[in-house]
């Protein structure tokens, strides 16, 4: 396979953590060129990659570029995948896809026009524990599951000074943190019935959304979906209960930190779980059986948007899927703003 020119906008943590590895390290893709507003600070620590200062000096200079990856805030992502679809680029926007559905539609008839790959990068679809939650639900080991709590908890008591904490549209941890439990509510069960939101500020200072609250109603079933910033204990991350036993995982996919810390998603120790994760399942008889939690695998994502590139395969994460979860997002404000539970069709 060609390898697959690919330029990443934005070198924050997304950028360089999440997008970056895979990127430079399968064989399928090329990391062609970086942009950024400060290029010197990244050219220090990626001297080898091109890096400009907008997308009209990149597609001058680099016109060969097929794949670009949006790792910015989210409030610039559809200007900017806008500008690339234009530009008959493929695109990978960060998750959340964009700040509205109206903008989200509009993208997507956009990628249909100019016939380009539009995926939005649902990174935690290919989470260990949550592929062990799929294997569970769909083994039949619960019954017909009817309740299931996800839960993403941390302790940052001090409000910190960037624009994801601060009073701007896509803003706040329902947009932050709330599209990887939509997304993953959304794999399971399809888009909910109703939904009802409550989001709060609850730290001192706190000028967007630190803590939601959030029930997704389907026909047989109910999913809670939480996150918060004052949380000191340790949560379940996923609690699962149906008509013949529950399920309870604690502790965090490991992806991420090992990421962060330069582990190349080529190694043999990539993904593999942590084995002191609790994972258990409980039958209704009282009776306990421990889980594997399965191994991660975000390769997965990249290595299926290369053959959607290449070969027409299916694109992993889609731009309507993308669209659903900002549909979720709206429907969910719209609940707490207005005080009621509020149907997906009326939202």
């Amino acid at each position: 396979m060609k390898k697959i020119k690919t330029a990443i906008i934005g070198f924050g943590l997304s950028g360089s953590s999440f997008h970056a590895p895979f990127i430079e390290n399968l064989e399928e893709f090329d990391l062609s060129a970086i942009v950024v507003r400060h290029v010197d600070a990244v050219r220090e620590i990626r001297p080898n990659v091109p890096v400009y200062e907008n997308l009209d000096t990149l597609f001058t200079n680099e016109p060969d570029i097929e794949l670009i990856v949006i790792s910015t805030p989210t409030p610039t992502h559809y200007e900017f995948a806008k500008q690339a679809i234009v530009a008959g680029k493929h695109v990978i926007v960060e998750k959340p896809f964009v700040v509205s559905s109206e903008e989200g539609a509009k993208l997507i008839e956009l990628a249909k026009e100019y016939n380009v790959v539009l995926s939005v990068y649902q990174n935690r679809r290919w989470d260990g524990d949550f592929l062990t939650v799929q294997d569970i639900v769909q083994s039949g080991k619960l019954g017909r599951v009817h309740t299931i709590e996800m839960n993403w908890d941390r302790y940052r008591k001090e409000v910190r000074n960037r624009w994801k904490e601060k009073q701007t549209p896509g803003s706040g941890n329902f947009y932050d943190m709330a599209p990887h439990m939509l997304d993953q509510a959304n794999v399971l069960f399809g888009l909910p019935n109703t939904i009802y939101g409550n989001l709060q500020k609850q730290r001192d200072g706190a000028q967007s959304t630190d803590y939601f609250h959030v029930v997704l109603e389907y026909d047989h079933a109910s999913v809670l979906i939480r996150g918060g910033t004052l949380v000191a204990a340790e949560t379940p991350r996923f609690v699962l209960h149906g008509t013949e036993a529950s399920y309870i995982l604690f502790g965090l996919d490991p992806q991420e930190a090992q990421l962060v810390n330069g582990l190349s998603p080529t190694e043999a120790d990539y993904g593999k779980p942590d084995e002191t994760r609790s994972s258990i399942l409980t039958k209704a008889d009282g009776t306990t059986q421990v889980i594997d939690v399965k191994k991660g695998n975000y390769k997965a994502y990249f290595e299926q948007i290369a053959q959607a590139i290449r070969n027409d395969g299916q694109i992993p994460v889609t731009a309507e899927d993308g669209l659903q979860v900002i549909r979720m997002i709206e429907a969910g404000t719209k609940s707490f703003t207005e005080k009621k539970i509020v149907s997906l069709l009326e939202a």
